[in-house]
């Protein structure tokens, strides 16, 4: 506390101040010496006290700018993320809401444990800022983003959706969005993991990135669902617009998988 002056000082200050103040001015300016006089030492009795931090920036430096690649050191590893094969998405995989890998026999202390994981592996990613720009200047990553919009608009024309020139742009972003995020989590798991093995078209995964999946997409469908409507003319009755997000995520999560591990140290 050695850098901050003592309370008593303050307040004997403050009514030094008050009373010239008083003499020179008028009451209200007077008032007004002796609320910041008061308050200043109330909020150094608090801070000599211990009930609150004061942090100092040193000079020049600059917070940390956030690096997506790097991210996950933040994050505990769950005791047992089985490996499973990661095929091409179909859309129709989508439609259901059941909880991810309900076919596999993993026990209930498994299940959350990984649940747990990918929530929190969610709420970073979800909650990354400006994770667009960061990936359209990532010329390692953008291509992926790129060819999951395009993939994507393609399913939704070839089901029957017609676009509206006006709000499209809003509908391609709120795809790319999804897209990245699903890039960041791949680009996650080759950090972790190396370069991804492949069996034949399926990729080998770990179980919580399906949990983590399913959690993305339950996070930004409620944000970016006026995104999508706000581009589209015309629907089918028979296709539910919300699909394309876990597919387009899903979508670029998969080629993602097939592109290079990401350099960790140009990362760090």
């Amino acid at each position: 506390m050695s850098r901050l002056i003592r309370r008593p000082v303050i307040l004997g200050a403050t009514l030094v101040l008050s009373v010239i103040a008083l003499l020179r001015f008028n009451v209200p300016a007077t008032i007004l010496v002796m609320v910041v006089g008061v308050t200043t030492a109330v909020l150094v009795g608090r801070h000599q006290a211990g009930l609150f931090k004061i942090r100092v920036r040193p000079r020049g430096r600059r917070e940390p700018i956030w690096q997506p690649k790097v991210h996950h050191k933040e994050l505990p590893a769950p005791a047992d993320d089985p490996v499973i094969a990661f095929g091409e998405p179909v859309v129709e995989l989508f439609a259901s809401r059941t909880p991810p890998l309900s076919h596999l026999p993993l026990s209930a202390t498994v299940r959350s444990q990984l649940d747990g994981f990918a929530l929190g592996r969610t709420r970073r990613i979800v909650e990354a800022p400006d994770l667009l720009a960061h990936a359209a200047a990532d010329a390692e990553s953008w291509p992926f983003v790129e060819t999951t919009v395009q993939k994507t608009l393609a399913l939704a024309h070839s089901r029957g959706i017609q676009l509206d020139p006006a709000g499209q742009p809003r509908l391609t972003q709120a795809l790319a969005l999804s897209a990245v995020q699903g890039v960041l989590l791949a680009e996650w798991r080759q950090l972790e993991d190396g370069q991804t093995i492949w069996d034949g078209t399926s990729a080998r995964i770990r179980a919580s990135d399906a949990f983590a999946i399913q959690h993305i997409t339950e996070a930004m469908e409620r944000r970016q669902l006026p995104e999508l409507f706000a581009g589209i003319a015309r629907r089918p009755p028979d296709f539910e617009v919300r699909l394309l997000l876990p597919y387009a995520l899903a979508t670029a999560f998969y080629l993602r998988l097939r592109g290079p591990a990401p350099n960790a140290t140009a990362a760090a």
